[in-house]
């Protein structure tokens, strides 16, 4: 898929990116951008960064779709299929223990930024709605309610906020929800 850039390095351009299902051959350019975005924010705690070898491991049996400029990787969106696994968001939102199949985890959205200003968290979504495995009715996710950027794109995106709450071993989030059907 195509996606039209309007702004690179913070100014108007034009020109295009593919967004396209990733595989394990990407994963050193994943950790790469994940850990590079990472070391620019100015509050590096509200994103909580992930090793190498799960990257791998959700490359290969998740849905990860990058952004590629080129042979540039600029942007990606990792959504976890969690099953009934205790990691599940649903578990977090009151969802019955039988019901979590359906229900994906939005793990995360990263932009590089070069790239940002073109909408492509909400692109990378999109773009990953219609690859979904059969039978998905929810997605969940989490933001730090300090990442207003973040926040104000899932809420575009018609994530909900269902509580507020302390996750990944004392972090402060929002968790957040997206029914599809």
């Amino acid at each position: 898929m195509e996606v039209l850039l309007h702004k690179g390095c913070g100014r108007p351009e034009s020109r295009t990116m593919t967004l396209r299902p990733a595989g394990p051959e990407d994963a050193a350019a994943f950790y790469a951008l994940q850990n590079e975005v990472r070391a620019g924010m100015p509050h590096p705690e509200q994103f909580v960064p992930d090793t190498l070898e799960n990257i791998a491991r959700y490359l290969r049996d998740d849905l990860c779709i990058g952004g590629w400029d080129g042979g540039r990787l600029g942007a990606y969106f990792i959504l976890r299929y969690c099953g009934q696994d205790e990691h599940n968001y649903a578990a977090f939102m009151g969802i019955p223990k039988p019901a979590w199949d359906g229900w994906a985890n939005a793990d995360s959205a990263i932009v590089h930024p070069d790239y940002r200003g073109n909408g492509l968290q909400r692109k990378l979504l999109e773009a990953a709605l219609t690859r979904l495995r059969p039978g998905i009715v929810g997605i969940g996710a989490t933001v730090s309610p300090d990442n207003q950027y973040s926040l104000r794109n899932a809420l575009a995106c018609g994530f909900e906020i269902v509580c507020r709450r302390e996750m990944y071993g004392g972090y402060d989030r929002y968790l957040l929800a997206k029914r599809l059907k």
